[in-house]
């Protein structure tokens, strides 16, 4: 039997993942590490006991509990995004040891960590002098790139996660690593927890609050973008190549570098058409897209300059060519009306016969 341990099940990435493992492959026991009361009963109430066990823990949790040799299984999966594991650092050191232990006189286990689109913006991210929303032609390929790639993230140790991944590859060669890299995730979720991504909300909320759409500077900065539900059609074909005991050097180590990009839109060209689709809604009358400076756009959206102001740009190479992966799903444009639909029910925004008009007036 498989046995998998999994941190973030409670969360959109590791939600939706564990939904479609357990769809796939109810043969597979899974312990899930999740961390506080409520989101440990939507686990719970979601999964059979009998194929997913919840451990309790956090990210900061030490050895003893969190990574326990005893919960540890041959296949881990987990994610440690750089934008805020700084703080979560000794986890991963810790994870690594345990890993280490456990497994130094048995079968190779696989660490699959869940990246963020981010790591190709460093460049952009550490240019003091760059304007925010600037574009740029250069596209990544995670095949053809591969070396120039692993060379770019080591020249910026502040990607501390992403460069301890490479030096595991490299100083633990019996740890298959693979990194899964994603860019801007859309769509609904089909966990039990978070089923809400990040992008594409925060900007549709902003919009309908200000009540017009907006940039960061020229808006000509692009994300790539893939849809939930085929970024976990990658991990599940991982984790399957890992149930296998497949050991090709295509998939794991130094060569574990995967791109998830499918389509991909401008700043500019993601505000116009969340304006365009407000209007259609009759949440918006004027569809003009406002141009911000660097600290006005900040300030509406934390992280706003490296999420939305700087260019990730890749497709997807390695899974389609080594992992037989081929998106399913609809694409970025196709969901940003219903997204828009999504915010404006939050923010308290209800229909009445002729329009849709806000409930609470301060809401929006």
């Amino acid at each position: 039997m498989a046995k998998i341990f999994l941190t973030g099940a409670s969360g959109y990435i590791g939600g939706d993942f564990l939904h479609l493992l357990n769809k796939l492959h109810p043969e597979y026991q899974v312990k899930a590490l999740v961390r506080d009361a409520t989101k440990i009963e939507a686990v719970k109430k979601a999964f059979d006991s009998n194929q997913v066990q919840v451990v309790e823990g956090d990210l900061d949790d030490s050895i003893s509990s969190m990574t326990d040799i005893q919960y540890l299984f041959p296949i881990l999966i987990t994610s440690f995004p750089d934008l805020a594991a700084s703080g979560h650092f000794q986890s991963v050191e810790a994870i690594h040891q345990a890993l280490s232990t456990r497994f130094r006189d048995h079968s190779s286990p696989y660490w699959i960590q869940i990246s963020g689109g981010s790591v190709v913006a460093a460049a952009e991210v550490t240019n003091k002098t760059r304007i925010s929303g600037a574009g740029s032609d250069f596209i990544w390929d995670d095949l053809l790139d591969i070396e120039a790639l692993k060379t770019f993230i080591k020249n910026y140790p502040y990607r501390k996660v992403d460069n301890y991944m490479l030096d595991v590859a490299t100083a633990s060669p019996h740890i298959n690593t693979a990194v899964v890299i994603p860019p801007m995730i859309y769509g609904p979720g089909r966990g039990p927890f978070n089923q809400r991504s990040v992008q594409l909300p925060n900007l549709a909320r902003e919009t309908l609050k200000r009540r017009r759409a907006f940039q960061v500077g020229p808006g000509e900065s692009r994300w790539s973008s893939i849809h939930i539900r085929d970024l976990s059609q990658i991990i599940v074909r991982l984790v399957e190549k890992a149930v296998e005991g497949k050991k090709d050097e295509n998939l794991w180590g130094l060569a574990g570098l995967y791109f998830t990009g499918v389509g991909e839109l401008s700043l500019s060209e993601l505000s116009a058409q969340i304006a365009s689709a407000a209007a259609s809604a009759n949440l918006l009358s004027d569809t003009s897209v406002e141009e911000l400076d660097a600290d006005q756009f900040e300030s509406l959206l934390p992280h706003g300059n490296v999420l939305y102001g700087t260019n990730v740009r890749y497709g997807a190479s390695r899974a389609r060519k080594h992992l037989d992966w081929e998106p399913k799903e609809e694409s970025l444009e196709e969901t940003i009306s219903a997204t828009v639909r999504a915010e404006a029910k939050s923010l308290g925004v209800i229909r009445t016969s002729e329009s849709y008009s806000p409930l609470k007036a301060h809401a929006m």
